[in-house]
């Protein structure tokens, strides 16, 4: 596997992710008390594995660019 192929596949799972989360919103109008807590909970778990996924994504895709 290509470091360009694998950063695809990073973006791939960050674009899941964000689906996910993009699902799971609507929910926060309608659960309550500990239902509540715990879609927020998975969202953020979400939100965090989105943003490593983005992270790791670019950190690959640029990976032979040269240095300043």
């Amino acid at each position: 596997m290509t470091i360009d192929k694998l950063a695809e596949e990073y973006t791939q799972q960050y674009k899941m992710l964000s689906a996910k989360i993009d699902g799971l919103r609507p929910l926060l109008y309608v659960y309550t008390g500990e239902d509540l807590y715990l879609l927020r909970r998975r969202i953020k778990v979400y939100y965090d594995m989105a943003c490593e996924c983005r992270r790791i994504s670019k950190m690959l895709t640029h990976y032979y660019d040269e240095e300043d």
